[in-house]
């Protein structure tokens, strides 16, 4: 029996460093290890390595064997990206000067057909910097439905142009298509309301839920969001938590004295409440064992040029505050393991669960969550016996900061075990069980 194919349009896919593409290798393994074959659509490095300054090379190294991966070239500098010269047609390889004239002179006249054929950014109103990378995607898929047919295509954004993407593949192979959101499009992540949208765009959502065989998103409370919205489309909403890698969870480290390692792992922005944090450290710190630490580790902003700011607003090693530096994926769990306390600070409401709850769940040892009560992370960490919460407010913080280290002095292996199985249930493989689920059930030849 041919095994069912998948093609899974990821703009942020490795060796991409975006939050999400984690859950986008976890998504491609996912359907790899249930019998797929699995093609992935997604941009080139050169756009990461030279555009965003954005990469970590040593992702490579978890793309699944066997999973082909398309790379699609796009540029913000241009809505035409030049591909391949076998793209080009002998008259534009050969005479680049004069195509360029004629094509000018007729631009007005092209830019109606193209518009008619649905080959312009033009044929997707809606407001997007990644729109000039529909068309190339849509090409892509088509071409690699006519050498092996596609039985689903499946698009996480952002950027939400690929969900376009998928609409348009889905209506020109009548091949079924859903949507993951990994953030959501039309509701603002910080306040739960609406995101400032022009209504083409909304209106664009709208159009592609209506045509979406499913609906995923990476919590509940996002996904009644949607169903309210969207109250004909409501049975297609469907959740898919993120969750954690076995692999970043290593041997704990026993506390037999001495300062107490506390560390943060992660993608720093300036969304986190650093601010509340470091005033709580430098209070707290002082009832702690002497030379404890607070440790972060990660890359400073998601752009190469992001660093610099941010790393001027640390604190240096006098205030017990050490910054690492970027962190391998292959090394996270040793930083992990070094670790008595995991602090994870956050911003947002309930429609905010950081991948890194999961992973700060799963260790077993205590975990402080700075977010705002009510606050998707903290949810999590509600059947957690060692999670504390606080608000970004530096009284709180001091709180959580003294009763993590009291858990953590008196944690015994037993009590690791024993919170590690009851988060396993986050783990990665499976809450992506639940993803290939909805798309096996969505697509009509696989369907029970």
């Amino acid at each position: 029996m041919r095994r069912p194919h998948l093609l899974y349009i990821a703009f942020f896919y490795p060796p991409s460093r975006a939050s999400g593409v984690y859950r986008a290798l976890a998504t491609s393994q996912a359907f790899s290890d249930a019998g797929w074959k699995v093609t992935v659509v997604t941009t080139t490095q050169r756009f990461f390595e030279e555009e965003i300054g954005s990469t970590d090379d040593s992702l490579l190294d978890f793309v699944p064997d066997g999973v082909d991966v398309v790379r699609v070239p796009f540029s913000f500098a241009s809505g035409e990206v030049e591909s391949d010269l076998t793209d080009m047609g002998w008259w534009r390889g050969n005479f680049p000067l004069l195509f360029r004239y004629g094509r000018d002179k007729t631009r007005s006249a092209r830019s109606y057909l193209e518009v008619l054929r649905g080959k312009s950014p033009l044929s997707f109103p809606m407001t997007d910097r990644y729109l000039s990378w529909i068309e190339p995607v849509v090409k892509a898929g088509r071409r690699v439905h006519a050498e092996h047919r596609i039985d689903h295509v499946l698009a996480t954004g952002n950027p939400y142009s690929s969900f376009e993407a998928a609409r348009a593949l889905g209506a020109l192979t009548g091949v079924p298509f859903s949507i993951d959101y990994r953030d959501p499009w039309s509701f603002d992540l910080r306040t739960g309301g609406p995101a400032k949208l022009d209504q083409p765009t909304l209106s664009a959502e709208a159009r592609i839920i209506d045509e979406a065989a499913a609906v995923i998103h990476v919590n509940q409370p996002i996904a009644d969001a949607y169903k309210r919205q969207y109250p004909t489309d409501s049975e297609k909403q469907n959740v898919v938590l993120n969750g954690y890698d076995i692999a970043s969870i290593g041997p704990a480290k026993r506390y037999d004295g001495g300062p107490l390692n506390f560390g943060m792992l992660g993608t720093v922005t300036d969304l986190w409440p650093l601010g509340p944090l470091f005033e709580a450290w430098s209070r707290a710190r002082q009832s702690l064992p002497p030379d404890s630490r607070l440790r972060m580790a990660g890359h400073l902003g998601y752009f190469a040029w992001s660093e610099e700011g941010i790393l001027n607003t640390l604190p240096d090693e006098s205030a017990g505050f050490v910054y690492e530096g970027p962190v391998e994926k292959s090394d996270v769990a040793a930083f992990y393991g070094s670790l008595d306390v995991v602090v994870v600070p956050l911003f947002g409401g309930p429609m905010v669960t950081s991948g890194k709850i999961f992973e700060s769940a799963g260790l077993g040892i205590p975990v402080i969550c700075i977010q705002e009560e009510g606050g998707g992370a903290r949810q999590v960490l509600q059947d957690h016996p060692l999670g504390f919460g606080a608000e970004a407010k530096p009284d709180q913080i001091v709180e959580a900061i003294l009763g993590a280290a009291k858990a953590a002095q008196a944690l015994q292996p037993e009590d690791i075990e024993r919170i590690r199985q009851l988060m396993s249930r986050f783990e990665r493989t499976s809450t992506m069980r639940a993803m290939v689920e909805i798309v096996t059930e969505a697509t009509p030849r696989l369907a029970p």
